[in-house]
């Protein structure tokens, strides 16, 4: 669980840092002043002192980053794995409308055959009339399967439309939080440090009192 705000950055916000940082290396005007300054290893140095400040450049966007945390701290719990209720009861309709129908069709079929053939038989014609009753009542058992499967497939088409289709509202109020929080990084962080040069950015960002961040994992 990623610790709170005051407790400094997380893996995961070092990496968005990393990420940033590259984009700022490749902003037209970062490019541009590295151009005129013609030294090859001048981006080498930059990126290197701005992990080195990475804490003073942080601050630069610590009110996005701060609502940032405040969304990622307070995300729900993920739900337990399993099925509720209503799933296990239209997945039970669901069975039964599959192999009712199957079985009472069968018998309702044999029990026709059965009496059909009985009824040409003089000894045993009084049997006939018993045997197409019960065909008739395996026929109404099939029907009434066959329609709880479908009362079953519209519950469950019902509960899933009920259920939320969308991403959840917290997911996108987060990845924006993220995204504001990266460009201010970007804008007032990392861009004008990377604009101030080797030179400049090390007398504003080693001042007396002032603690860098040091490399953690």
């Amino acid at each position: 669980m990623d610790p709170r705000p005051d407790d400094g950055p997380t893996r995961q916000d070092r990496a968005d840092f990393e990420h940033a940082l590259g984009r700022a290396l490749t902003d037209p005007a970062v490019r541009a002043a590295l151009a005129l300054a013609d030294d090859p290893l001048r981006a080498a140095r930059l990126r290197t002192l701005a992990r080195r400040h990475s804490a003073r450049i942080l601050a630069a966007a610590r009110p996005e980053y701060l609502a940032y945390r405040r969304l990622r701290d307070s995300a729900p719990e993920p739900a337990a794995p399993g099925r509720d209720p209503g799933e296990r009861l239209t997945g039970w309709l669901g069975a039964l409308a599959l192999v009712v129908p199957i079985v009472s069709g069968s018998a309702a079929a044999g029990f026709f055959l059965l009496g059909a053939v009985l009824g040409l038989s003089r000894p045993h014609a009084g049997l006939a009339a018993p045997l197409r009753t019960a065909a008739w009542t395996a026929v109404a058992i099939a029907v009434l399967g066959a329609l709880t499967g479908l009362i079953g497939l519209l519950l469950t088409a019902a509960w899933r439309r009920a259920g939320p289709a969308d991403p959840p509202r917290h997911e996108q109020r987060l990845a924006d939080a993220r995204a504001a929080w990266c460009d201010a990084l970007l804008e007032r962080g990392l861009r004008p440090f990377l604009l101030a040069g080797p030179e400049r950015s090390s007398e504003t960002f080693e001042r007396p009192g002032v603690r860098t961040d040091p490399e953690r994992q």
